[in-house]
Formats: structure tokens, C-alpha cells, sequence
């Protein structure tokens, strides 16, 4: 009974702070991505028709987060309604949780898909500065 017990209060503990209001990974996640691409591009020296692709970028990075807010909030949903039950299935409760994380982990990974796809637009002296601006960065992470 108590491992029972002690999983549906560690389920209950994640899914009211993945359910916070003040803690959206989504957004989070969105807001990240779209400064990234923003404060990169601004040192790219863009022409106009990559200024563009660069909107469109953000577009689609926008619409990707947006859709897995939706799928967070409709697999929290889910949980919470199994397990208002009185006789709550804990181990679909645990696999819609598991789930949620995987569908995050495959959000953020459009996300750098998306980025590096952007990548191809660029001329190839933006592409060695940016090359350069990874490394510089990559280098700080001692």
C-alpha cells in the first residue's frame, strides 16, 4: 500500500507543478528559442529575403511551442481526471506523464531542427561567423 501510495503522491506533486501557472516549459522554451534566433540573426548582418526567413522562423518556432502547450495541457488534463477516480489506473497515470515529457523533449528538438534548417540560408561568411559565435560560446562552458 504504501509504494502505491507514494507514487500517486509523486504523480500529483508533478503534475501540480508541470500544471503551474508560473511554470510553462513551453513558453520558457519559446521565449528562448525565438531570443536565440533574434540575437544571433542581429549579428549576421541579414540581407532582406533572410530577414523574412528569419520571421518565419520565429513563426514556426512560435506555432511549434504553442501546439505542445496544448498536448502538456490535454495530458495533464487526462491525468487529473484518472486520477480523481476512485480507483485510479497509476500506472496510465505514469505513461500520459511519461508521455507529456517525451512530447517536451520532441518540441524542443523541432525547435533546434528548425534553427539548424535556417542555417541553410545563410552565405557562406555567416556561416563560418556563426561557426565562430558557436565556438566562442561553446568555449565558455567550463
Amino acid at each position: 500500500r504504501t509504494p502505491t501510495s507514494l507514487i500517486v503522491a509523486v504523480l500529483f506533486g508533478i503534475t501540480l507543478t508541470g500544471c503551474h501557472p508560473k511554470i510553462d516549459t513551453m513558453a520558457e522554451a519559446e521565449k528562448v528559442f525565438v531570443k536565440m534566433a533574434d540575437k544571433t540573426a542581429s549579428k549576421l548582418e541579414l540581407n532582406q529575403d533572410q530577414k523574412i526567413l528569419l520571421e518565419k522562423l520565429k513563426l514556426d518556432l512560435r506555432n511549434n511551442f504553442q501546439e505542445g502547450r496544448i498536448e502538456k495541457k490535454e495530458a495533464m488534463l487526462k491525468i487529473k481526471e484518472e486520477g480523481a477516480k476512485e480507483a485510479a489506473n497509476i500506472e496510465k497515470m505514469t505513461s500520459l506523464l511519461q508521455g507529456s515529457f517525451r512530447e517536451g523533449t520532441q518540441r524542443i528538438n523541432r525547435g533546434f531542427d528548425l534553427m539548424l534548417d535556417f542555417q541553410k540560408n545563410l552565405n557562406d561568411d555567416q556561416k563560418k561567423k556563426l561557426s565562430k559565435m558557436i565556438s566562442d560560446w561553446v568555449a565558455k562552458w567550463d
